[in-house]
C-alpha cells in the first residue's frame, strides 16, 4: 500500500500543473453530480451559514469546493515529492502578519482551519526563515495502517515539524510550547459527542473542539493565532496569521473566537468560503429534541455574544393531522418541543383553513397551507427541499404525509409505525410497541412517549391551555353565556340527537332566563343547528357557519361552558380553557377525549364502557343539563 502511494504520489507531483488543476476541476465535478447525498450535505451546509445567498450562488460555491478537495487529496500525494526550490516557488508567506503574531521567545499555540492547502503549514519552516530553528508540533489523527503511518509521519516531518498524537500528544504539546515553541491544532465545528463543547457556529448549536482553548489554559504565558495558507492559484498560496487571544485567555472564549473568526472568513469573498471543506456534516448535534451534552458552553457563547436566547436556526418541519381535533391534541407536543429545543425554527404544515386558529395561537415560527391536492401537489412540496429543513415531524400516519416528507428533504424525517402499516420512506421510526393497547392510551399520551423514547423529547407535554386574551387569563368569563356544538363534520353517529338539544336548551332556560345560547359548528353542521334554534326565543343564537375559524375560536373562549359532540369544537373549547361536558358514545373518550388541564365532564350512556361503544342517544338532557349548571356555580 506504501509503495502504490509513493508511485502514485510521485505521478501526481509531476503532472505539469494546469494538466494537473484542470483534473481537479473534472473530478470535483464528476464527485458533485456523483455523489447526491453529499451534495446535499454541502448545499445544506452553505444554506445555513448564507441564506442571503441565491441557490445559483450556493451551487457554484459547492462545485468550487468539491475542486478544492480534490486538489488537496492530490496536494498530500503529491507534496512528499516537492523540493525545497519548489515550494518556495509555490507558496510565500505574509512576513508581517507572522512576526505580529509569532513573536521569538514565545509559545504560540497555532489553530488551524480546514481549508483546502492546510497541509502546506508542514512546510512553514522552509518558507519562514525565523520558524527554522523553533520546535513546531502539529496535532494529527493517527492511521491504523502502520505502513500508512509511517510514511505520513516521513512527510510530514521532513521539514522539521514533529507530528503529535491526539490521543497522546497533549503532555508533548505542552512540553514544546514550555520551550517556546509552537503547537499547532486543526479546529473543528463537528467535534462530536465525546470531544466537542456545545457552542454556536454561525448561530447554529455546534460542538466544537476545544483543544486549542485547553492547550491554552494549560500553557501560561501562550497566546493564541489561527493560521492558514491563503490560495492564489492551484497548489500555490501565501502562509498568513492573525492573533485571536492573548495569553490567560479562558477556553470557552478562546473557541467562541476562533469559530467568530472563521465566519468572518467563509463570508470574505465565494472564494475565501469555497476554500473550506464543505463536504462533512457541520453541527453534529445527536439530541434533535433536547439540549443536553457532556461539555456546554453555550451561556459563555451567548454572554460574548451579546445574546439573550438562542437563535431559532435549526429547523423543525412539523406535519400536522388532517383533523380539527387531532391538530389540538398534538399541540401539547409541538409545546413542548418549542420548550427543549428553543433554537429551533418550527414551520407547521396543515391544511389552509386550519391556519387562522394556528396563527392566533401563535405556536410556530411560521405556517405554510398545503397545497391543494391536484395537479401541481408534489411540485410545490419538492419546492419546499429549498428551505433545508433539519428535522421533519409527522403527526399523521399515511403514505401521502411521507411522501410529502420524502421530497421536502428532511434527513431525518420522524413518524410512529403500528403493526401492519410499514412506512419505508420515514428515517426514524418508532414501532409502537405490541402490549399497546390503543383503546386504552390518549393519543397525545402515545405521541409523548414516542417522541420520548424514539427521539429523546426532554419535556413533558404541556396541557396548560392556549390564552387567546391576553386581557384575562384563560378561563375567566364575563358573560352568561352557554355554548352548544350540535353537529360533527363527520361520522353522524357521533352526534346526539336535535330533540336532545332542544331539550337541554328548556332545562337551562327554566333554571336561568337570562342565559345566552349559542349555537356553534360549520357550515355542513347549519342544517342540524337551524332545527336546533326553530321556535328558540331571542336569547338563542345560531352562529353555525357564520364565523371564520379564529372567530369561531374568540366566541368559544367567552363562554361560561361548552356542551358538544365529539368532534373538533370540543377540543378547541378544551385547548381555550373553557368548561365543557362532551356527549360520547360509540366513540372512545380514554383515547379522544379532552386533554388540555381545563374543567371537563365526560357522559357516556349507562353502563357503556370506559372506552365507549354503545349508542349515543342513551344520554339523557337532564344529565348534560345537570353537568352545565354546576360549572356555572
Amino acid at each position: 500500500m506504501r509503495i502504490l502511494i509513493v508511485i502514485l504520489g510521485w505521478f501526481v507531483a509531476v503532472i505539469p500543473p494546469r494538466a494537473a488543476a484542470i483534473f481537479a476541476v473534472v473530478v470535483g465535478r464528476v464527485v458533485y453530480f456523483s455523489m447526491p447525498s453529499r451534495r446535499k450535505i454541502m448545499l445544506r451546509n452553505l444554506h445555513h451559514c448564507f441564506p442571503e445567498k441565491s441557490e445559483r450562488e450556493r451551487r457554484k460555491i459547492a462545485r468550487e469546493s468539491c475542486s478544492r478537495m480534490v486538489e488537496l487529496g492530490m496536494f498530500v500525494l503529491a507534496s512528499p515529492h516537492f523540493s525545497r526550490e519548489r515550494i518556495l516557488k509555490n507558496f510565500c508567506a505574509d512576513d508581517k502578519s507572522l512576526s505580529d503574531c509569532i513573536p521569538a521567545d514565545v509559545p504560540i499555540i497555532v489553530a488551524v482551519p480546514h481549508f483546502s492547502l492546510m497541509e502546506s503549514l508542514t512546510m512553514i519552516p522552509v518558507v519562514y526563515k525565523p520558524l527554522e530553528s523553533r520546535p513546531i508540533g502539529i496535532f494529527y489523527r493517527p492511521f491504523d495502517n502502520s505502513a500508512i503511518e509511517r510514511w505520513v509521519k516521513m512527510t510530514r516531518e521532513r521539514w522539521g515539524c514533529t507530528l503529535l498524537s491526539r490521543k497522546r500528544g497533549l503532555t508533548q504539546a505542552l512540553s514544546f510550547l514550555h520551550e517556546n515553541g509552537l503547537a499547532c491544532v486543526l479546529f473543528d465545528q463537528s467535534a462530536g459527542g465525546r470531544r466537542g463543547s456545545l457552542s454556536l457556529f454561525f448561530d447554529r448549536l455546534a460542538t466544537c473542539s476545544e483543544l486549542t482553548g485547553t492547550l491554552a489554559q494549560g500553557s501560561l504565558g501562550a497566546s493564541t493565532i489561527v493560521a492558514w495558507c491563503e490560495r492564489t492559484g492551484f497548489w500555490r498560496g501565501t502562509i498568513r496569521a492573525e492573533k485571536i487571544a492573548p495569553a490567560g485567555t479562558p477556553k470557552h472564549l478562546v473557541t467562541v473566537e476562533l469559530n467568530r473568526w472563521l465566519e468572518r472568513r467563509l463570508a470574505s469573498s465565494d472564494g475565501a468560503c469555497a476554500d473550506w471543506l464543505w463536504m462533512h456534516s457541520r453541527w453534529k448535534f445527536s439530541n434533535d429534541f433536547r439540549i443536553d451534552h457532556r461539555r456546554n458552553i453555550l451561556p459563555e457563547t451567548l454572554s460574548i455574544l451579546g445574546l439573550k436566547e438562542l437563535p431559532r436556526r435549526r429547523k423543525f418541519f412539523i406535519r400536522m393531522p388532517n383533523w380539527l381535533g387531532d391538530i389540538v391534541m398534538a399541540l401539547p407536543l409541538v409545546k413542548a418541543i418549542r420548550r427543549a429545543r428553543p433554537d429551533a425554527e418550527i414551520t407547521l404544515f396543515a391544511r389552509a383553513h386550519f391556519l387562522p386558529m394556528l396563527e392566533l395561537l401563535k405556536c410556530a415560527d411560521a405556517l405554510i397551507a398545503l397545497p391543494p391536492k391536484g395537479r401541481g401537489y408534489w411540485k410545490k412540496c419538492r419546492e419546499r427541499a429549498l428551505d433545508y429543513p433539519d428535522v421533519h415531524v409527522l403527526f399523521t400516519n399515511s403514505l401521502r404525509g411521507d411522501l410529502e416528507a420524502r421530497l421536502m428533504g428532511a434527513p431525518m424525517r420522524c413518524g410512529m409505525v403500528r403493526a401492519g402499516h410499514p412506512r419505508p420512506l420515514l428515517t426514524n421510526a418508532w414501532r409502537v410497541p405490541a402490549n399497546v393497547d390503543f383503546a386504552k392510551v390518549h393519543q397525545t399520551k402515545l405521541w409523548a412517549r414516542w417522541l420520548k423514547e424514539e427521539r429523546n423529547l426532554s419535556e413533558e407535554p404541556d396541557f396548560s391551555p392556549f390564552n387567546i386574551r391576553p386581557e384575562a387569563p384563560a378561563g375567566t368569563f364575563e358573560k352568561m353565556r352557554i355554548g352548544l356544538i350540535c353537529g360533527t363534520e363527520n361520522s353522524p353517529e357521533k352526534r346526539w340527537q336535535v330533540n336532545r338539544w332542544r331539550e337541554l336548551i328548556v332545562l337551562l332556560q327554566k333554571e336561568n332566563p337570562e342565559l345566552e345560547i349559542f349555537l356553534f359548528g360549520t357550515q355542513k353542521d347549519a342544517l342540524i343547528t337551524a332545527q336546533v334554534a326553530e321556535g328558540q326565543n331571542a336569547r338563542v343564537t345560531d352562529r353555525a357557519g357564520k364565523t371564520g375559524l379564529a372567530e369561531y375560536m374568540r366566541e368559544l373562549a367567552e363562554c361560561r361552558a361548552i356542551c358538544g359532540n365529539d368532534t373538533g369544537g370540543m377540543h378547541l373549547a378544551n385547548m381555550l380553557g373553557t368548561p365543557i361536558v362532551g356527549i360520547f358514545g360509540p366513540t372512545n373518550p380514554v383515547r379522544t377525549g379532552p386533554i388540555f388541564d381545563a374543567p371537563s365532564v365526560i357522559l357516556q350512556p349507562p353502563n357503556c364502557p370506559p372506552t365507549g361503544g354503545a349508542p349515543i342517544e342513551g344520554v339523557s338532557a337532564e344529565r348534560a343539563a345537570k353537568a352545565i349548571l354546576e360549572f356555572l356555580k
